[in-house]
C-alpha cells in the first residue's frame, strides 16, 4: 500500500504544479498580457474578471493539495514507523514549510478575491505580489536545493527561478487559451492582439527556464555519461526534449503573429494557432508531470557509482531476436538457500513472463502502427479496422502483465490492488481498451458530438504520463533505472502520439496528414522498443 500511496503523491506533485501554473500565469496574464491597469477596454476588464477567476480557484486548489500530501507523505510511511509516522513527519522541513504554503496560498487567494472586485487597485496588486515572493521562497525550500549540504543556496535560487519562468509560461498559455473562448472568437482582432503580447512574455520566460536549468542540470547531473545512464539524468533529457518541441510551437505562433502584424492577415492566427496552443498546453502538462517525478529520484552526482554505462544503456534498444514462444525459465536469487559456509546468496529456477509479455505486446503495436499507416494513406478501407485491435491488446495486458496475481495468478485480488506496479499495469490496460473503443467510434460512425475524436490523443497522452511517473522495486538502482528508462521513452512517446493525433484532427490538409504520419511514427518506435526490450541481469536457465 505504501507504494501506491507514494505514487498518487507522485501524481498529486505534477497537479500541484499544475495549479501553481494556474496560479502564476493568470498573474501574468492580467498584467502582462491583458494590461489591464494600462488599457481599460471593457473586453479586456471581462477577461481580465474570468483569469483571475480561475486564479483565485487554482489557488484554493493547490492549498488543498498541499494539505492532502501532508496526510499522505506519513501515511507512505507507517508501515514501517507505526503511528509514530505522524509524530516523526511533523518535525521534518518538509512539513514545517508545507504547512507554511498552505497559509500563503490562502493569503493570496485572499488578496486575488479583493483584485477581482477592484482591478485597478494598487494597494490590493501589491499584496498580490508580495504573497507571491514569499511562496515562491518558501517553494525553494522544499526543493532538493535544501537538502544539499554546498551551494544549497545558489541552488535554491536558480530553482525559484526556474520554476517561476516554467510556470509562468504554462499557466500563461493555458489562460490565453481561456481568453480566446470567452474573447476571442467574438473578436477575432482581440485573440490576435493577445497572441502577439503573449510573445515577449513566453521569450523571457524561455531565458527564466534555460538559464538557471542549464546550471541546475550541470549542478545535479554531473555529465554526459549520468544525463544518459542515470534515472535523474534521464528525466532531465525528457524535459530537455519536450521542451524542444514545445519552442518549435512557440515559435510558429511567434512567426504567425509578426505575420498578422505585418500584413494585417488572421486565417493564421485563427486556423493554425488554436491548435499549436492546444498542443503546447498538452507538452507543459508533460513537462511539469515530468519536473514533479524528478523529485523521486535522487540527484545523478550522488549516484554516480550506479551509473549505468552506454553499452548496458544498448542492451535495452538494441535490435535482438524478440522472443515469442512464451515464459522462460531463469535463476533468481534465493535468500533461503544461501551457502552458510562462504555467504554465498542461492539460486532457484523461476518463470518469467517479462521478456515474452513485452517483446509480443512489441509485435501487436507494430503491426497496429502498419495497418493504421495503410489507413492514413487512403485507399484501404480494410485498414479502418486498425483501433480494434487495441482492444485485444488490453485484454493482453490486464490478463498477463502481472501472470503472477489476480485473475490468472495465486496472488488474490485484494493483494493485487496494493501492488503499485499491478495497479499501473491495470490502468494501462483501460487506457489501451479506451484508445480502441474511441477510436473505432470516432473513425467509423457519424456523431452528433465531434468531441469523442479526442478521445484517443487524451488517453494516449494519459497514458503517456503514467509511464513516466511508473515505478519498480529500488532494490537495486542501476537495474531499477535500465527499466525505468524503457517506460519512460514510452512514455514520451505516448505523450508525442497524442500531440501528432491532436493536431491531425484540428489542422487542414495538408497539414493534418503531416501530423498523423508522425503520430504512427511515434506508435511504431514504441512496438520497435517492446520488441528489443529485454530485462537486464536476468541469468537465463541453460
Amino acid at each position: 500500500m505504501s507504494d501506491l500511496l507514494e505514487f498518487i503523491s507522485a501524481l498529486l506533485d505534477g497537479v500541484a504544479l499544475i495549479a501553481l501554473a494556474l496560479v502564476l500565469g493568470g498573474i501574468a496574464c492580467v498584467l502582462a498580457v491583458l494590461r489591464i491597469t494600462h488599457d481599460n477596454r471593457a473586453v479586456l476588464g471581462a477577461g481580465a474578471h474570468r483569469v483571475l477567476t480561475v486564479t483565485f480557484v487554482g489557488t484554493l486548489c493547490l492549498a488543498g493539495l498541499r494539505g492532502l500530501q501532508l496526510l499522505l507523505k506519513p501515511l507512505a510511511l507507517s508501515h514501517v514507523m507505526g503511528s509514530s509516522a505522524f509524530t516523526a513527519f511533523s518535525q521534518t522541513q518538509v512539513f514545517q514549510y508545507s504547512v507554511i504554503s498552505v497559509v500563503l496560498l490562502l493569503g493570496l487567494a485572499g488578496s486575488l478575491g479583493f483584485v477581482n472586485k477592484h482591478l485597478l487597485s494598487w494597494s490590493g496588486w501589491l499584496g498580490v505580489f508580495v504573497w507571491v515572493i514569499a511562496l515562491l521562497v518558501n517553494e525553494g525550500w522544499l526543493s532538493h536545493a535544501a537538502s544539499r549540504l554546498e551551494g544549497g543556496g545558489p541552488l535554491m535560487v536558480a530553482t525559484v527561478i526556474h520554476v517561476f519562468g516554467a510556470t509562468v509560461w504554462a499557466g500563461g498559455i493555458a489562460h490565453l487559451l481561456l481568453l480566446r473562448q470567452g474573447l476571442g472568437k467574438s473578436d477575432p482582432e482581440v485573440w490576435a492582439e493577445l497572441v502577439s503580447r503573449f510573445s515577449p512574455v513566453g521569450m523571457a520566460c524561455v531565458v527564466l527556464i534555460m538559464a538557471p536549468g542549464v546550471y541546475l542540470a550541470w549542478s545535479y547531473v554531473g555529465g554526459w555519461s549520468e544525463l544518459i545512464g542515470t534515472g535523474y539524468g534521464n528525466m532531465v533529457a525528457v524535459k530537455v526534449g519536450l521542451f524542444f518541441c514545445v519552442i518549435v510551437l512557440a515559435a510558429l505562433n511567434f512567426f504567425a503573429a509578426r505575420e498578422w502584424k505585418r500584413s494585417g492577415q488572421l486565417a493564421i492566427m485563427i486556423q493554425r494557432v488554436p491548435a499549436y496552443i492546444e498542443v503546447e498546453i498538452i507538452l507543459a502538462i508533460g513537462l511539469l508531470f515530468t519536473a514533479a517525478s524528478l523529485t523521486g529520484f535522487p540527484p545523478s552526482v550522488d549516484v554516480s557509482e550506479a551509473t549505468a554505462t552506454p553499452a548496458e544503456m544498448w542492451t535495452m534498444y538494441n535490435p535482438k531476436v524478440p522472443r515469442l514462444a512464451g515464459p522462460e525459465l531463469i535463476f533468481i536469487d534465493a535468500p533461503e538457500l544461501t551457502d552458510l559456509r562462504t555467504g554465498e546468496m542461492g539460486k532457484k529456477e523461476d518463470m518469467s513472463w517479462d521478456r515474452f509479455n513485452h517483446n509480443f505486446s512489441g509485435v501487436v503495436v507494430i503491426a497496429m502502427a502498419m495497418v493504421a499507416l495503410f489507413d492514413r494513406l487512403g485507399g484501404f478501407r480494410w485498414a479502418r479496422v486498425w483501433p480494434l485491435m487495441f482492444i485485444g491488446f488490453s485484454v493482453l495486458i490486464f490478463v498477463f502483465a502481472n501472470p503472477d496475481h489476480w485473475p490468472i495468478g495465486p496472488i488474490g485480488f485484494i493483494d493485487s490492488v496494493q501492488d503499485t506496479e499491478v495497479v499501473q499495469h491495470w490502468l494501462a490496460a483501460l487506457v489501451v481498451f479506451g484508445l480502441g473503443w474511441f477510436e473505432w467510434r470516432a473513425r467509423n460512425e457519424v456523431l452528433k458530438h465531434q468531441q469523442v475524436q479526442f478521445v484517443f490523443p487524451i488517453l494516449c497522452i494519459v497514458g503517456g504520463i503514467i509511464l513516466l511517473t511508473h515505478s519498480h522495486s529500488v532494490g537495486e538502482l542501476k537495474e531499477e533505472f535500465l527499466l525505468q528508462s524503457t517506460h519512460v521513452s514510452m512514455g514520451v512517446l505516448g505523450v508525442l502520439l497524442g500531440c501528432g493525433r491532436w493536431l491531425e484532427i484540428r489542422l487542414a490538409a495538408p497539414y493534418d496528414r503531416m501530423a498523423g504520419v508522425f503520430s504512427i511514427a511515434a506508435m511504431m518506435l514504441v512496438g520497435l522498443i517492446l520488441l528489443f526490450y529485454v530485462k537486464p541481469n536476468l541469468v537465463e536457465f541453460s
